[in-house]
């Protein structure tokens, strides 16, 4: 995966963008896509119409989900 270049069409939230690129939302990935973009955290939660964003391949740290232990109460 190479870096994506994004326009914001009407209506987008950053978070369904980084859900269609990444295919998750977990791990810090829409506050490290904010990183990634500087100034974007001031559009606000409806991004505005035609809007460049840089989503570029995400870090393995970022796209591995953390594996937690299942905890019974009773066993």
């Amino acid at each position: 995966m190479a870096t994506v270049t994004y326009v914001t069409k009407m209506f987008d939230r950053l978070d369904r963008i980084c859900f269609e690129r990444y295919g998750s939302t977990s791990n810090q990935i829409v506050e490290w896509v904010i990183e990634q973009n500087p100034g974007i955290e001031e559009c606000g939660m409806v991004l505005p119409l035609g809007r460049t964003i840089n989503l570029p391949e995400a870090p393995k740290a970022l796209t591995a989900p953390p594996v937690l232990k299942k905890i019974f109460l009773w066993e």
